[in-house]
């Protein structure tokens, strides 16, 4: 998934559209949790403190850097 920046806990800052959120929103009600496994990929430099969200933002499993992989199984 494309991202600007991301957090520890697994929250993304996606690029403003809501594409993501839209087509993932079946995963917050519950419905094939854990599928697809949501990977997004950047740098390490994008990793920020804590990502402000909103009620229909969806997160991410595992986030793949340049440095480091981390994990957040919501699955």
């Amino acid at each position: 998934m494309p991202l600007v920046a991301f957090d520890k806990k697994g929250e993304r800052l996606g690029m403003g559209g809501g594409f993501y959120d839209r087509a993932l929103a079946y995963k917050k009600q519950g419905i094939h949790s854990g599928k697809p496994l949501l990977i997004g990929i950047g740098h390490q430099c994008q990793l920020a403190d804590a990502i402000p969200t909103n009620s229909w933002d969806i997160d991410i499993d595992i986030m793949v850097t340049d440095k480091k992989i981390y994990h957040r199984f919501s699955c």
